[in-house]
């Protein structure tokens, strides 16, 4: 016992009447580690801890399974109970020894928490080399100290490149769904995969239009609930340790209206009620097993009378939110906070799938910063259990260093200010620049436009050309940059780090001057009557790639081009270069007016010199549900070569080429002679985004030019969309 006082009294000391605890002094371990060493986090908690005060102070705590005669870290996993929700843990001393406990991973993630209060680490992204680890040679604390931590939400994952860093899930105790889900999300066709069973078993499907469609489950089939009964008996011996199985349709519109079915949606509000009927009764099968499913597109909406079993957890998707507000007061997010408000209701447990990068462009700037406090405080309070917040996944975006650090601390708790843990973060992780760096955050925010003015997951950059990602608006952010820059000079680390920050700008430069083509900002400049590519943009590209890849950029956009593929785009639309257009001298007429929702360069699209490339977003016209019929007027005749145009195919979104196109022209503005005609009958299935060009000869003076091109009636069985309609979409109309 002596011995014991003896090394209190040399651990304990009194500063201006507070006590303190020193647990390393000068290089010397004055603590052990006590733990149970048969049990496998524990001794991983244990190993954490010495590595970083390792790291630190040059010493390491040695590992004890007995009580003994000098003080102790002690570590102890305790049973998942209410004082010791799953994965909450405590920190505190008892005396001279600290106890560390936790539940489930709770003792894990105490002990990096050890890490960050007790010796001052800060892990700002992956890898060690963004890991802040403070030069120490003692260790000290109050004796006071008390931390219980429990989160907020029981399952948290936050969606971007730190998942494939396992030290920073653990560090701030986020999950993996590869660890928490046996199958995870859309999983219809993994329970009977269409291209083992459709063939012999179309009952099995979906009843479309009198016709079984190999797209989701006919959910009244008696065998596929049998089906789908075995399969996941036979799944969960195969994986004992997976906690939750999902049960959800797949990703794409349509539900099953066989008479069954639609017996039950009709009474329930929807596909949902046949949905949850079904996962209802595969759940009852494994009472003691959890499974989900997704409240999403056709299901998004409450069962109108059915109550969700307790051992299901509901999905629910925000997909058709804006981004610009925090999603408890967005008003674009009004449904989706009805659509909870009422899953809450039919439903124990109830999850939500947040979006967080945009989709069609991660590097775009995306100024969503500022929202995530009140949109995860929203969550906690409406009662929500669990969130899986989708950025880009392994691919870098926007901001994706600083929003993880802030979602992975909101995750455990809502209440933290936002503004705190960015000041914290821009400081540490951009050091001098910091501040700098967080006034680029506040400018590209506080230039976004009105309220009314969406911020897409599905956005552009060259959409927010007039607002936020102006020219002027692009400028400024670049002078906030490169002042970052200057302050960062001589620290490698942080100038990488401010580039990063620049490659966003870069990319958006490189998107607008696509649409600015032969224009001011665009990618050519006329010279001595030739065209050239600006220096500026050449130099911008190269750069951006290179940059891009050593980021580990693996996407541009959610199944996108790869920054290699990126290149080779632009390589192709340098060699293009500019030749003119005489349909640009000629009065144009519309008869039928183009889809508002893409109004490129309005009517100038069509004759402004500017091709479009394989992104329907910008620098192409489209007509929804109606034929595009054009004409062009000159003053007098002229020499006309050819005729060409081209038209996108893009089934993803329902973009088609015309079932008709029919171009004619006139010498004297009566008489019209036909120069083509083409018919398709029906669509074949393919999901290739391509160009289809249709070219007419000329070779003749012409006055009026008429182009009629007819999109087909309908959507093609393959593609079918209870709501969509047919599109076509045409670019750039050549006159030679």
């Amino acid at each position: 016992m002596w011995k014991y006082m003896l090394c209190l009294l040399f651990v304990a000391t009194i500063a201006q009447g507070k006590e303190r605890i020193t647990l390393v002094s000068d290089g010397v371990a004055n603590y052990v580690i006590r733990t149970d060493q048969n049990n496998s986090t524990l001794l991983k908690a244990a190993a954490v801890i010495n590595e970083f005060t390792k790291l630190s102070t040059g010493t390491a705590f040695d590992l004890q399974a007995k009580e003994q005669d000098r003080p102790a870290i002690i570590l102890e996993q305790v049973s998942i109970d209410n004082t010791y929700p799953e994965d909450s843990y405590s920190i505190q001393f008892n005396g001279a020894n600290m106890h560390i406990k936790g539940s489930g991973r709770g003792v894990l993630y105490g002990a990096y928490r050890y890490v960050r209060d007790v010796i001052g680490a800060r892990k700002w992204y992956i890898g060690r080399e963004n890991t802040f680890i403070p030069k120490l040679s003692s260790l000290v604390m109050d004796a006071d100290y008390h931390i219980f931590a429990k989160p907020n939400f029981q399952f948290r994952e936050v969606y971007f490149p730190i998942e494939l860093d396992q030290e920073y899930l653990d560090w701030y105790g986020l999950h993996n769904l590869e660890e928490k889900w046996g199958d995870w999300g859309h999983t219809f066709n993994k329970i009977l995969p269409p291209s083992i069973y459709f063939k012999e078993h179309p009952e099995y499907y979906s009843l479309y239009h009198g016709k079984r469609q190999a797209t989701q489950l006919c959910l009244s089939n008696e065998a596929v609930f049998e089906h789908t009964v075995e399969y996941f008996r036979q799944k969960m011996l195969e994986n004992p340790q997976a906690k939750y199985w999902s049960i959800a349709p797949n990703d794409d519109i349509g539900s099953c209206t066989c008479e069954r079915c639609q017996a039950i949606d009709k009474r329930e509000g929807g596909a949902q009620g046949s949905l949850i009927h079904f996962v209802n009764r595969v759940a009852a099968k494994f009472p003691d097993e959890q499974f989900t499913t997704l409240a999403y597109l056709q299901t998004a909406n409450a069962p109108a009378h059915l109550r969700v079993a307790d051992n299901v957890s509901v999905i629910l998707s925000n997909i058709d939110a804006f981004r610009k507000g925090d999603i408890g007061n967005e008003p674009s997010a009004a449904t989706f906070r009805r659509q909870l408000r009422e899953w809450k209701s039919k439903a124990a447990h109830v999850f939500v799938w947040d979006y967080l990068t945009q989709f069609t462009n991660y590097l775009a700037p995306f100024p969503i910063q500022g929202t995530f406090q009140k949109s995860l405080d929203y969550l906690k309070q409406q009662g929500v259990e669990g969130v899986f917040l989708q950025g880009g996944g392994a691919s870098y975006s926007d901001m994706a260093e600083l929003n993880a650090y802030i979602l992975a601390h909101l995750m455990w708790d809502s209440t933290v200010s936002e503004d705190q843990l960015t000041d914290e973060f821009v400081n540490g992780y951009y050091g001098k620049a910091g501040q700098t760096v967080k006034a680029y955050l506040n400018a590209r925010r506080n230039a976004l436009p009105a309220v009314s003015s969406p911020l897409s997951i599905y956005g552009n950059p060259i959409d927010n050309r007039n607002d936020y990602l102006s020219p002027e608006k692009m400028e400024h952010y670049s002078t906030l940059l490169e002042k970052a820059e200057v302050l960062s000079e001589g620290n490698r680390l942080m100038e990488q780090r401010i580039r990063w920050l620049g490659l966003g700008l870069d990319y958006t430069y490189l998107q607008q001057a696509r649409f600015y083509g032969p224009r001011q900002h665009g990618i050519f400049f006329e010279e001595n009557g030739k065209w050239n590519v600006r220096p500026n943009v050449q130099r911008k590209l190269q750069r951006f790639v290179e940059d891009a890849k050593k980021l580990g950029v693996v996407e541009l956009a959610e199944g996108g081009a790869s920054p290699d593929q990126y290149a080779k785009e632009w390589s192709e639309i340098f060699s293009a270069g500019v030749h003119g257009n005489k349909a640009s001298e000629a009065k144009m007429t519309m008869k039928y007016p183009f889809d508002p929702s893409f109004p490129a360069n309005g009517m100038r699209t069509l004759t402004d010199s500017v091709p479009g490339y394989l992104d329907y977003s910008y620098n192409w016209l489209l007509w929804t549900g109606e034929p595009m019929e054009i004409a062009f007027n000159f003053e007098k005749t002229k020499k006309v070569d050819a005729i060409e145009l081209n038209f996108l195919q893009d089934a993803r979104h329902w973009i088609f080429i015309p079932k008709e196109i029919r171009i004619t022209a006139s010498k004297d503005g009566e008489n019209f002679k036909e120069l083509l005609s083409s018919k398709i009958e029906e669509i074949d299935e393919d999901y290739t985004v391509q160009k289809v060009k249709f070219k007419a000869p000329v070779a003749d003076d012409v006055k009026i030019i008429r182009i009629y091109a007819l999109p087909f009636p309908s959507l093609p069985e393959w593609r079918y969309h209870p709501t969509r309609k047919v599109s076509i979409a045409c670019d750039e109309i050549w006159v030679e």
